[in-house]
């Protein structure tokens, strides 16, 4: 039988993961959103022109940012669940 003690050490381990998760998304969509700033200094091809003055959101996959924007979600959840545990 899980104690209070147990489910709190597995809330924490649960929003420690998901904060790496998080943090590595981010790092992915920041690289990615770099790199295509990049390319558009010095656009070689008619496509690169083209798609010059998008944000950078068009560039991201939107799989990444649905992705990450779920893990934020998690994120969230796991905090209130956390928090309601330590108010018992």
């Amino acid at each position: 039988m899980n104690t209070s003690q147990d489910l709190k050490k597995d809330l924490e381990e649960k929003i420690f993961a998901k904060r790496q998760q998080i943090e590595f998304e981010k790092t992915n969509l920041d690289l990615a959103t770099e790199f295509s700033q990049e390319n558009r200094e010095n656009p070689e091809v008619m496509e690169e022109t083209k798609n010059f003055d998008d944000p950078a959101e068009s560039v991201v996959e939107t799989d990444e940012l649905n992705s990450l924007q779920t893990a934020e979600k998690d994120l969230n959840d796991l905090v209130k669940q956390l928090e309601e545990l330590n108010k018992r």
